[in-house]
């Protein structure tokens, strides 16, 4: 009897695609690897079910959940002034490799997204460790360290937060093979000398393809964080992701990143942007106007572009009610001073619309 759940049937394991389910779920709960018995996992059913992931690209279920999620994170961040950094797997990249599971090799996966990430905590060991192992115990690297990341001993809570980093877009996933020569003797060395005559066990396991982008993000923290400690704390993100990498087998190239970018400005522009339009969504068309306007004299957008947003508003002046005819008139008053139509050298037309607006306002 193989060991699975009875529901497992309905799944097409047979199949390269998985369709919408959980990508992680399935490697970690559903690996259909055993013998016929099912008291043994087969070596050959190893490798094709790795295999499967690495042929499955994902659904567009799986995008959309995606993109749902990093939507809310940027968000997140905005509020927190925090910096989005985007950076590219140079080689393939692995994590999770001495996880429990059947495979002999696990695999870090999102518990709800289903794609491979980078835990915060992964991320935060790498910074910390690219400060004092790689540099050694320099005082100078430690206490930064302590003071970004905190300690238990001086600083208590650092003064940056770390966040999972998350694949842009669904990421290509590749088939990997490690190959012990030696298995009696890591398994037994007091028993069995390390010679060449064993064996080779070849060990599937899976990775991230290279060239596959990732979104990194680190905040101020709110009470301690500077914009120097961001500053410095993205550029040390950098460093360490380019020379030492991150997860496993970094020793051997694994996990290192390049092709680094900042996000940060284009992704908060486009949610100020998205915010504007939900604001004004909700007004009406009187209302919707107005801030229209003001929106557009804070953005300094033209002086003759300016002036021809007001002149429809100021025509229609007689067909307000009087509470609208001061909100309206509190508008063009802002406009005009802005681009220099407000008081000085006017035009006769000019002249007359701003003691119009005046009388409005009660300043005649």
């Amino acid at each position: 009897m193989i060991p699975l759940y009875e529901e497992t049937a309905q799944l097409d394991f047979a199949a390269k695609q998985f369709g919408t389910g959980n990508r992680g779920l399935i490697y970690n709960k559903f690996a259909d690897v055993w013998d016929e018995c099912g008291h043994k996992a087969v070596r050959t059913n190893k490798s094709t079910f790795i295999n499967k992931f690495a042929e499955d690209s994902g659904s567009t279920d799986a995008q959309k959940l995606l993109d749902s999620y990093v939507e809310r994170r940027h968000y997140l961040f905005w509020k927190l002034n925090a910096k989005i950094i985007r950076a590219r797997t140079m080689w393939r990249f692995v994590s999770g490799l001495g996880a429990a599971h059947v495979l002999e090799t696990g695999f870090v996966w999102h518990p709800i997204l289903g794609v491979p990430y980078i835990p915060a905590s992964s991320i935060k060991g790498a910074l910390r460790a690219y400060l004092t192992a790689w540099y050694g115990e320099q005082s100078d690297k430690l206490l930064c360290a302590q003071e970004l990341f905190g300690d238990t001993d001086e600083h208590g809570m650092g003064r940056l937060i770390i966040f999972d980093a998350l694949p842009s877009r669904l990421p290509k996933l590749e088939l990997d093979i490690m190959n012990p020569h030696y298995g009696p003797y890591y398994s037994d060395p007091k028993n069995n000398a390390p010679g060449d005559y064993y064996s080779p066990v070849p060990i599937n396991f899976l990775t991230v393809a290279p060239e596959q982008q990732f979104e990194f993000c680190l905040a101020p923290n709110q009470t301690l964080g500077t914009k120097k400690d961001l500053d410095k704390g993205t550029e040390l993100l950098q460093e360490t992701l380019s020379i030492m990498g991150c997860g496993a087998k970094t020793a051997v190239g694994y996990g290192v990143f390049h092709d680094f970018q900042d996000i940060s400005a284009d992704v908060f522009d486009q949610l100020i942007v998205q915010e504007e339009e939900a604001k004004l969504a909700v007004l009406s068309p009187f209302d919707r106007n107005l801030e229209e306007l003001r929106l557009a004299t804070q953005k300094g957008v033209a002086k003759e572009q300016l002036k021809n947003m007001t002149i429809d508003l100021f025509q229609g002046l007689n067909q307000l009610t009087e509470e609208q005819q001061k909100k309206a008139a509190q508008v063009l008053k802002t406009v005009w001073v802005t681009i220099g139509e407000w008081e000085g050298k006017l035009s006769k037309k000019q002249v007359i619309k701003v003691r119009t607006i005046k009388e409005i306002l009660g300043e005649e």
